[in-house]
């Protein structure tokens, strides 16, 4: 778009300055036209470039009105200092949009050419204003600034504003690809340490069943040995483990795909959190972690894939166990907003996380960098599934979490999925 607005401009501009050999319907209305067409697309084109696009209906009705004005004060009523008052309004407008929009960006992305880009947008638009007030002026200054004088000094501006805008963008675009170079490095690194912990997630319950399956074929211990029958359940246990990982893996890639479908129902809420309460009170009381549930009556029944909500919660409460220490305590509660939405509550009094280790928690395939959570089995897709899990539900994950006193995740679905009249 930066291409086809400075062609509208440099055609304009030439148009201008061939005034002498051209017709003045050409030489200043097209031309006036022409130009007011090339700032309305750099306009569009800053917006888009931003991610904070204006939609087109009003840019089309700027062009139509400026277009307008200037055709009347150029051919009904002449008024050069009317029209040049509103061409120069008109671009210090789109040069403090331009302005707004770029510094819009900046706050989200905080990339330093946007604050240069900002600087340049706000200087024009200032002394855009400058001139048309000295063009309207009465006192000695109009004497100094005459209609020549002005013309020069707009062509002048015009002409910093191509150049710098083109150079604005260069350095923008420039910005912005070495930032996504440091950020593809960056997920480079982490997918290579995820494939190296993904290997020893997968290959460790592997190496169990070959090994304790091997035992039993060769008969190591000799013929019926009753320790065969726990080397068995080793091999269930291990079989299952690794086909949860194996799922969590299939499930992200279906989502990152776009591809996640939902069975919805109604179902019965407490039904969900006693079934994610038998699923891990064997583990909390293998690490002595007290477990308590806590479920509003009225928060009866929930519309949803019941599945991938229990998903959710079994997810949130394993690693829940997973990084709280023996003699601690982990509460699933379940409660209706004052909205009527479905709150979901996994808090902790394990380990806690910092801001950072939040950031590498959320994070596919990444876990936090404390010594004593590296320690810990998993490939980092529980909390990451699901929040998209929770996305998927139209809901929301928030994590409040505090090194050293444990971790509150509060999981919240909207009020048109709980509603407690629903048939079951």
């Amino acid at each position: 778009m930066i291409a086809l607005s400075n062609s509208f401009l440099f055609v304009g501009f030439l148009m201008i300055l061939l005034r002498g050999n051209l017709h003045p319907v050409i030489s200043f209305v097209a031309a006036n036209i022409l130009v007011c067409i090339g700032y309305t697309l750099i306009l569009a084109g800053i917006g888009k470039l931003c991610g904070k696009e204006i939609a087109w209906k009003w840019l089309v009705l700027s062009c139509v009105v400026y277009s307008l004005e200037f055709a009347y004060f150029f051919l009904v009523d002449d008024s050069f200092k009317v029209r040049l008052f509103f061409y120069l309004v008109y671009y210090a407008a789109v040069m403090m949009a331009s302005m707004w929009i770029v510094i819009h960006a900046y706050r989200r992305i905080r990339l330093l050419s946007h604050l240069v880009a900002a600087l340049f947008f706000g200087l024009l638009s200032l002394s855009f204003l400058v001139i048309a007030v000295l063009s309207q002026s009465q006192s000695g200054v109009t004497q100094i600034m005459s209609p020549s004088a002005i013309n020069a000094a707009v062509v002048l501006e015009q002409t910093i504003f191509v150049v710098g805008w083109t150079f604005a963008f260069t350095l923008i675009v420039s910005e912005r690809l070495s930032a996504e170079r440091l950020r593809a490095e960056a997920t480079s690194r982490e997918k290579s340490d995820a494939l190296a912990n993904m290997s020893h997630e997968l290959r460790t319950p592997l190496n169990a069943i070959i090994g304790f399956a091997d035992v039993i074929d060769k008969e190591a211990l000799g013929a019926n040995h009753p320790r065969y029958r726990e080397y068995v359940q080793d091999i269930l246990a291990s079989g299952r483990h690794l086909l949860l990982l194996i799922e969590d893996i299939l499930d992200i890639s279906k989502i990152e795909a776009g591809k996640l479908e939902l069975d919805e129902t109604t179902f019965p809420v407490s039904s969900t959190i006693e079934i994610v309460h038998t699923m891990v009170m064997l583990k909390a009381a293998t690490k002595k972690v007290d477990m308590v549930l806590e479920i509003d009556r009225h928060f009866d029944r929930m519309r949803g894939d019941e599945r991938r909500v229990r998903q959710i919660l079994l997810n949130l409460v394993t690693n829940a166990i997973k990084f709280t220490p023996a003699g601690g305590r982990v509460t699933l509660s379940a409660r209706l907003a004052p909205d009527g939405g479905g709150v979901f509550t996994v808090a902790d009094t394990g380990i806690g996380m910092d801001e950072a280790g939040q950031r590498r928690a959320l994070t596919k395939y990444c876990q936090v960098t404390d010594s004593s959570i590296r320690q810990q089995e998993g490939i980092g897709l529980g909390l990451p599934l699901a929040v998209a899990l929770t996305l998927a539900h139209g809901g929301d994950l928030k994590i409040d979490s505090i090194p050293g006193k444990g971790t509150t995740i509060t999981v919240t679905f909207p009020a048109e999925r709980c509603r407690q009249e629903m048939p079951a």
